[in-house]
């Protein structure tokens, strides 16, 4: 009796399943699912792999434990070219006794040298701060510093002596005074400016550069007469010229 009732309540569910499937298929309308059409991604051209340089690595610097040391010369300084000289003598315009003074200099004083000689014995030096120059030549003059490699300065010659310097004379033995007249003659130097004439070796007289003739009246006749003739010009006197005259018998 059981049974029955349990076979009855199956076929009563599944009637009722069976209607409710129904209903549904009967009311609900089926919509298609929407069909997607897919878009082709654009074709991008594939990228053309460049080699990389190969990597250039850096040298690494080498570091010297030792420390270098840079020498720095130590600028030599010259000696200034001096003379010094051993006693009073005068500073003249050239190199030579002929060539006037212009001052003097004291000895144990020492004064640069700008110039020299070319047998350095002579030397152009600085004097009153360098206010004057001139040349100096005194014997036993010390040299300081590098005189010798100062270079050779020129200075305006002086004229070449006067030539054919002859004389003449009379002599006056008569009378109380007795004298003599000396007729002293030369050859004219081109470019001087007068001359300069002397009697054992005292200043006579000093005569214009047109002049080349001179009479020594009166003079004296008890000795021998030295007379000394020089050129002149704007630097000094050249070498002297001589002539001697016999004492005049009485």
């Amino acid at each position: 009796m059981v049974t029955r009732k349990v076979f009855i309540k199956l076929v009563g569910i599944t009637l009722d399943f069976a209607f409710v499937l129904s209903a549904c298929n009967t009311a609900a309308t089926v919509v298609p699912a929407p069909t997607w059409t897919a878009t082709p991604a654009p074709m991008v051209p594939a990228a053309t792999a460049t080699a990389a340089p190969p990597a250039t690595e850096s040298p690494i610097p080498t570091v010297s434990s030792t420390p270098t040391i840079v020498a720095i010369a130590t600028p030599t300084v010259q000696p200034t070219a001096q003379v010094i000289p051993s006693v009073n003598a005068y500073c003249r315009r050239g190199p030579g006794t002929n060539y006037d003074a212009v001052t003097s200099v004291v000895g144990g004083t020492a004064y640069n040298v700008i110039g020299r000689n070319n047998m350095n014995t002579w030397w152009l030096v600085q004097v009153f701060g360098g206010a004057v120059t001139c040349w100096v030549g005194a014997p036993g003059t010390s040299l300081v510093g590098p005189v010798e490699q100062v270079p050779v300065a020129l200075a305006q010659p002086v004229l070449p002596s006067p030539s054919m310097f002859t004389y003449t004379y009379s002599c006056h033995t008569g009378g109380n005074t007795k004298s003599m007249d000396v007729t002293l003659s030369w050859g004219a130097v081109d470019g001087a400016t007068g001359y300069h004439l002397y009697r054992n070796s005292v200043s006579l007289a000093r005569l214009g550069a047109a002049e080349s003739t001179y009479i020594d009246y009166n003079a004296p006749m008890n000795g021998n007469l030295v007379y000394e003739l020089e050129a002149l010009n704007a630097v000094g006197s050249t070498a002297p010229v001589f002539v001697t005259v016999l004492a005049c018998k009485y």
